[in-house]
């Protein structure tokens, strides 16, 4: 399903309508339309246009007007320019202001007070709803200006002239800013913001020009302001529009908090440690969502791949990238407890061997049918009422063997199947987030081999996978099927540790990890020596990870750069590769196999990913699929060993391009050289 927001719906009918043009804001009225306009829409809006003419008896300038954001102007395509007090207008050919349009007005007034209309621009109107509602006071109360002599007196210092503020002024800044500020008033406290920001602007007018500047700069309320990096403010305006509409129901959440008196100092860090932030730890709302401050102390979005929570398709608040309970479990590390791997237990029941048949195995221009799993649910209610001790009732009806035993944990824990495929199951955990469990052994099952499994009471196995040449695939998995140990044991005898879990190493504090290297925008490399000096290049780390460790936590997979796969993009709703496209992964393949003959320790990151198109679960279990399509077309085609790649996809979280829309470029697979992060591979 696509999910587009009723914001966006509701600004694209109105710029089909010509009633929101792209230069809208800045359009120049033709003088005869606008004085017949401007009186039009002065008495069908009586409210708005008393703010006007309140401000411009205040003083009101063409300069003054801001776009709704706060950015300076020309402002983004659908957004409107604003007077200080939120009034949106339009310029006519003689220069005069008159009111825009009503679809174009984020506010209405009612004796002078600013209220939120309910409108597309809604959010962004909640957002600076504190600054519009302290400028309307502001100009709805300004007494008549002095005669020019008043400002001569011999009273007033020349620093005073120059910051236009009297005595009475200075008092108030005296009893505000000092020991006698504890029982300020609201209104006192709004005229001492007020004064602070003339201060300030007049200060950066005069700095030029040789005149004093004032000692009052520590009444300015960001205290974090020198000591944290911002965004320019002519660069804040066009990425909050651009991330508000990619993410409208966290951006909806951080302007409620916003419109709620959220400020600049109220962002925490991340860490949880004190501001200002180490370099790279995020700024977050007390919500939760990730945001990031302007110059001029204005919060807006962070970008997405910032983010800890998404919204999900019920509305609540979903743990994404390394705030999971999956990507906390993998950080906190440990040696894994496995019958099968500790070597502990026995196996429970015959010893399994099989042949694999052509007919047996999935090839990459397989595709798949999903349906949602009312057998799951179905079993899940009778799993409740018997009580059981491990939902494995569960897992026999309605798993077939797939990670029966995790699986029917993780449901007893409080966890809910979302999805089941046959060969994947989508859970969906305790804080909202979805983890995808598939059998880790898909790869190795190849036309001619011979399985050989053994089966743990507490679910592990032990699988040996010999080949027609003689070799071995020795791999242990866990309840889940998941890869514990894996090891390649060539026709001489010589073992290679591929991949082990039970390596001890220390726990991961994503915060304390090297800064992700920079990756460009441009084309994923084409020829063999780009793209082998591409994946080639080593991690920026001096420790090791559990394999768990990188699938799970992005900051630690992203201590290697991924290769996008631009030779491959997925029909929607699509796996399937077909040989035509197999073709042109001949250069990856080429890489790969000649990599992995002359290191066969080496480890390759398969990820698979979607369009934001469909629904959360269908999407996990498709991208993953997708990375499996592109591992076996590695090895039908171009004789990749199965053995030194793993699969992961990861939905919808990453995007390529950020919208909501259906886009190719977002149905991807990319390829990362993991080697330097695994600890089994030292």
């Amino acid at each position: 399903m696509n999910r587009l927001n009723a914001s966006q719906t509701a600004l694209t009918a109105l710029l089909c309508l010509g009633l929101l043009s792209p230069a809208q804001a800045e359009m120049v009225v033709p003088n005869g339309v606008a004085k017949a306009e401007g009186a039009r829409r002065a008495d069908g809006m009586p409210g708005v246009f008393g703010m006007l003419q309140a401000e411009r008896r205040a003083g009101l300038k063409t300069s003054d007007l801001r776009c709704l954001d706060g950015s300076p102007r020309p402002c983004d395509n659908s957004m409107p320019l604003i007077t200080p007090a939120g009034v949106a207008i339009q310029m006519s050919e003689a220069g005069e202001m008159i009111l825009a349009p009503n679809v174009q007005q984020a506010y209405r007034y009612e004796n002078g007070k600013p209220i939120v209309r309910d409108t597309p621009l809604r959010p962004l109107a909640e957002g600076r709803l504190d600054q519009v509602r302290r400028r309307a006071a502001a100009v709805t109360n300004t007494p008549a200006k002095p005669p020019a002599k008043v400002a001569k007196t011999p009273e007033r210092s020349k620093e005073e002239q120059i910051m236009g503020i009297g005595s009475d002024e200075k008092e108030i800044l005296r009893k505000l800013t000092g020991n006698e500020g504890g029982d300020a008033n609201d209104a006192d406290r709004r005229r001492r913001d007020d004064l602070a920001r003339r201060l300030a602007e007049a200060e950066r007018k005069n700095q030029n020009k040789g005149a004093p500047k004032p000692q009052t700069r520590t009444i300015v309320k960001d205290s974090f302001a020198d000591r944290e990096a911002r965004i320019p403010n002519d660069q804040a305006g066009s990425l909050q529009s651009r991330r508000a509409a990619n993410m409208p129901l966290l951006n909806r959440l951080l302007m409620q908090e916003i419109a709620g008196g959220l400020n600049a100092d109220g962002l925490l860090c991340l860490d949880g440690r004190k501001r200002p932030c180490a370099e790279g730890v995020t700024l977050v709302s007390p919500e939760g969502v990730s945001a990031e401050i302007a110059r001029d102390g204005r919060i807006i979005l962070a970008g997405m791949d910032k983010q800890q929570y998404i919204v999900g398709e019920d509305g609540r608040l979903r743990a994404r990238g390394s705030n999971t309970e999956a990507a906390r479990e993998a950080a906190a590390g440990g040696r894994p407890d496995a019958a099968a791997l500790n070597g502990n237990g026995q196996s429970e029941g015959q010893t399994v061997r099989e042949r694999v048949n052509a007919e047996d195995v999935r090839r990459s221009d397989q595709d798949f049918e999903t349906r949602i799993a009312d057998a799951i649910q179905r079993a899940a209610a009778q799993s409740q009422d018997k009580k059981d001790d491990g939902g494995s009732d569960l897992a026999k009806i309605a798993l077939a063997g797939l990670g029966a035993l995790a699986v029917g944990q993780v449901l007893k824990n409080n966890g809910q199947v979302a999805l089941n495929t046959g060969d994947r199951v989508v859970v969906t955990r305790n804080d909202g987030s979805q983890q995808v469990l598939k059998d880790d052994n898909m790869l190795l099952r190849q036309p001619g081999s011979e399985v050989q499994t053994e089966n743990y009471s507490d679910g592990s196995s032990r699988t040996v996978v010999t080949r027609q040449d003689g070799s071995q695939i020795i791999t242990i998995r866990a309840a889940d099927l998941s890869v514990l140990r894996r090891i390649h044991v060539a026709r001489d005898g010589t073992e290679t540790v591929l991949i082990d879990e039970s390596v001890e190493v220390p726990p991961v504090e994503v915060a304390e990890l090297p800064a992700a290297p920079q990756t460009s925008d441009a084309a994923a490399p084409t020829t063999e020596a780009a793209l082998r000096e591409a994946l080639a290049r080593e991690a920026a780390v001096n420790r090791r990870f559990t394999l768990n460790q990188i699938r799970s936590i992005p900051q630690v997979r992203n201590l290697v750069a991924p290769v996008d796969i631009d030779a491959i993009t997925f029909d929607s709703g699509s796996a399937a590769i077909n040989p035509d496209q197999a073709r042109q992964l001949a250069t990856l393949g080429t890489v790969l196999e000649g990599a992995i003959r002359d290191n066969p320790r080496e480890i390759f990151l398969i990820e698979g990913h979607t369009d934001a198109v469909g629904g959360a679960a269908f999407n996990l279990a498709l991208s993953d699929r997708r990375a499996e399509s592109v591992a076996l077309a590695l090895s039908e085609y171009f004789d990749v060993p199965p053995e030194n790649l793993v699969v992961q996809g990861y939905g919808e979280e990453y995007l390529k391009v950020p919208t909501l829309d259906s886009e190719r470029d977002n149905r991807r697979a990319s390829v990362r050289r993991i080697t330097d992060l695994l600890a089994s591979a030292q």
